[in-house]
């Protein structure tokens, strides 16, 4: 009974944008992700990500971009770390005519607590390279996870995932928003491997003068650390 409920809260969040699913896209985000430690201190990451047009699954055209990135976390005390990192993404990578991106990554992140609920926070800088322009990226991410059993989460249990994240893109000709809400579970297999499924709903276009773009995702993770 107790995930149904916790079911019926993703359901929940995602009803209010279900008016807007006729003119949206549909997305199916494979993810594969490793990462490992240096020091006590010190830890890398590297990940693939496939971005799949569910609409044109049946043609060449369904992977619209794939992306790679290597980044770094550096905890500067028990509650904060500070990192980077770079990602190369490739669009359209079966046509004729391909675009690319090549982009650096700075942030920072901590943790804050509301009695015993801990609360995640993410800012992140972005400078991107396009085949076809230069874009900053500004984002702030606020998630929150915990166990669907228990005050811990342990080896083979279940988790929720919840988070909102805000972005802003500009150049010197161009300013616009995005906002970014997920809900998901996921599995912790063992301290080295987890799986999450999350569904997301990017509203985008923001302060541009046209019609708001609507994004429905599903992103399956696959997380190994060493």
């Amino acid at each position: 009974m107790q995930y149904i409920r916790y079911g019926m809260v993703v359901i929940a969040i995602l009803i209010p944008f279900s008016g807007v699913s006729q003119q949206a896209e549909f997305i199916w985000e494979p993810e594969f992700s490793y990462s490992w430690k240096h020091s006590d201190r010190l830890a890398f990451n590297s990940k693939t990500t496939l971005f799949n047009s569910i609409q044109n699954l049946d043609n060449s055209s369904s992977i619209e971009h794939i992306e790679t990135a290597f980044s770094f976390a550096y905890n500067l005390t028990v509650r904060m770390k500070a990192g980077g990192g770079y990602l190369y993404r490739l669009t359209t990578p079966l046509e004729n005519e391909q675009g690319y991106e090549h982009r650096l990554m700075q942030q920072a992140a901590f943790v804050s607590f509301i009695g015993d609920r801990r609360l995640s926070h993410r800012f992140r800088t972005e400078q991107r390279f396009r085949s076809s322009s230069y874009v900053n990226r500004w984002r702030y991410r606020l998630s929150y996870d915990f166990p669907l059993e228990g005050e811990r989460l342990d080896p083979g249990e279940w988790y929720m995932i919840l988070s909102n994240e805000l972005l802003s893109s500009f150049n010197s000709d161009n300013f616009e928003g995005e906002n970014r809400i997920n809900a998901g579970m996921g599995w912790l297999f063992n301290s080295k491997r987890k799986l999450e499924i999350n569904l997301e709903y990017r509203a985008q276009d923001f302060f541009t003068g046209d019609a708001l773009g609507h994004v429905f995702l599903i992103a399956t993770s696959f997380y190994l650390n060493r």
